[in-house]
C-alpha cells in the first residue's frame, strides 16, 4: 500500500471516529428534556469545532436525526422473541422506554418542527402497531374487521410512549405499579378479564 492510500485510510477512520465521537454526544444531550442542544454545546463536548459538526451533517437537524438513527438501530425489539403474555409484552415495551422514551418524547414534541422527524415518527408508530399485532396475535385472530381493528388501536394506545411518559414521569409512578396500569389497559383492550 502507497503512502497516499495509507493516509488516506487514516483519515477516514479517523473522520468516522470523530463522526460517532459527534453522534454520541448528540445522543447524551437528546437525552436530557433540561438540554438545548446546540451546535456549540455539540462541538464542545465532542471536541471539536462547529465547523467540524456542520461538515459533517450539514445542519443542527441532520445531526440529531444521525443521533436518532442510531438510537432507533440499538433499541429494535427483537422479532424472534414474542411475548408470551400481556405481561411479557408490557415489561418488553417499558424495556425500550426506560432506555429510550425520553428521548422519544422529546423528538416527538418537535415531529412537526423539524424536517425529517415526522418521518421518523411515522415509521415508530408503524413499527410499534406492527409489532403489537404480531405480539397479540393469537387474542386478536378472534376479532375480525372494524373490531379487530379498534382493538388493535386500543393496544396501541395502552402501550404508547405518552401513557409511559405520563405514568413514570408526570405522576411519578414506580416502573412496577407504571407495568401494572398498563396490563390492566391491555387485558380491557383485548376485551378479558386481567389473568
Amino acid at each position: 500500500m502507497n503512502q497516499r492510500a495509507y493516509s488516506m485510510e487514516v483519515r477516514a477512520a479517523r473522520a468516522e471516529e470523530t463522526r460517532a465521537r459527534i453522534v454520541a454526544v448528540a445522543q447524551e444531550q437528546f437525552a436530557d428534556p433540561a438540554a438545548d442542544i446546540t451546535l456549540e454545546g455539540v462541538a464542545a463536548a465532542a471536541g471539536v469545532s462547529v465547523r467540524t459538526v456542520l461538515r459533517a451533517f450539514g445542519t443542527k437537524e441532520g445531526l440529531v436525526l444521525a443521533a436518532i438513527d442510531t438510537m432507533r438501530a440499538d433499541s429494535s425489539r427483537p422479532a424472534a422473541d414474542p411475548p408470551e403474555s400481556p405481561e411479557d409484552a408490557v415489561r418488553q415495551v417499558f424495556d425500550d422506554y426506560e432506555s429510550i422514551g425520553d428521548r422519544v418524547v422529546r423528538m416527538l414534541a418537535d415531529e412537526h418542527r423539524i424536517a425529517g422527524f415526522a418521518e421518523v415518527a411515522a415509521e415508530g408508530r408503524e413499527r410499534h402497531r406492527a409489532w403489537l399485532a404480531a405480539a397479540f396475535s393469537r387474542d386478536l385472530a378472534a376479532y375480525r374487521g372494524r373490531d379487530r381493528s379498534r382493538r388493535l388501536d386500543a393496544l396501541v394506545a395502552a402501550t404508547d410512549v405518552y401513557l409511559w411518559k405520563l405514568l413514570r414521569r408526570d405522576l411519578g409512578r414506580s416502573r412496577a405499579d407504571a407495568e401494572r396500569v398498563v396490563v390492566q389497559l391491555v387485558h380491557g383492550a383485548l376485551g378479558r378479564a386481567e389473568g
